[in-house]
């Protein structure tokens, strides 16, 4: 879910004003250490007690009247890398979030309306993906749980597995209605767009996760048609369509896949496959 960022020309860049200039964040020199520098305002030692080696800004991406701007800071030792989140506004100071990750020194940020999420491996050896949401000031996990010690005594995070589907009638309609919401809201604008998927990567554990919710979702009333709708450009497009239809197949003949969650897998497989015959690959 990349949000690709085009960079501004030379020229604009010598006649930044205020409003632009709260959309950057440098790395600068700070003495013998390394630090932050969002426009006049400095931010020594971001990482706080946690010593890095090397900081680097992995991307900025802007959320309407805010930027994040995602850091990775490196060190030796059994946990290589962590990350932070500057937060930067017009005429308020920049927030930073406490350091975060899972010692993988990958990640990947999503911007969209209201929110900012970041996904990495689950342990700095890979592993499925986890992910974590900008709340309060905070990156907080979401959809994961602590796992200890992965193999290899790797720390990290491990995935939930759903189970089953959640059924529709264990909400009431206005719970059912946020449901819905929530997922118009928070699916990312990167999967609705042609252009945008051709450039993303998406892991094969984090695309069968995310068929299986939307299979899950697409049964809920109201989402009917609206998940299929929306999942549409990613089952039709070149990259990753046939990995998705691959994921539902996986899925629909897993054993250790609960009997609904297959069945609603199904159904969603050939909803989608009609609505894929029935235009061109993207």
């Amino acid at each position: 879910m990349l949000r690709t960022l085009v960079a501004a020309a030379s020229l604009t860049a010598i006649l930044t004003t205020p409003a632009t200039a709260q959309r950057k964040l440098t790395v600068i020199s700070a003495g013998s250490e390394q630090a932050l520098a969002a426009g006049k305002t400095v931010l020594s030692r971001p990482f706080g007690a946690q010593l890095v080696d090397r900081l680097a800004v992995v991307g900025s991406y802007p959320a309407g009247p805010t930027t994040y701007h995602l850091v990775r800071g490196d060190a030796a030792g059994a946990c290589p890398s962590r990350f932070v989140v500057v937060a930067t506004r017009a005429g308020t100071a920049p927030a930073i979030s406490e350091p975060f990750g899972t010692c993988a020194g990958t990640a990947r940020a999503t911007a969209r309306r209201g929110g900012f999420t970041v996904t990495m491996p689950a342990t700095a050896a890979g592993g499925p993906t986890v992910r974590f949401a900008w709340q309060d000031g905070r990156m907080r996990l979401i959809d994961a749980r602590p796992a200890g010690q992965g193999n290899g005594g790797a720390p990290g995070f491990g995935t939930r597995q759903a189970s089953t589907c959640t059924a529709p009638t264990s909400a009431d309609p206005a719970q059912q209605a946020a449901v819905l919401a929530d997922f118009e809201d928070s699916y990312p604008d990167e999967f609705r767009r042609a252009a945008t998927l051709r450039k993303i990567d998406i892991a094969p554990q984090e695309l069968r996760e995310m068929v299986a919710g939307l299979a899950c979702l697409s049964r809920w009333p109201g989402a009917e048609s609206a998940v299929p709708e929306a999942a549409t450009p990613l089952f039709a497009s070149k990259r990753h369509g046939p990995a998705a239809f691959e994921a539902i197949d996986q899925i629909a003949r897993d054993p250790l896949s609960d009997v609904n969650l297959r069945a609603a897998v199904r159904a969603f497989g050939a909803e989608m496959l009609y609505r894929v015959d029935r235009r061109e690959p993207l």
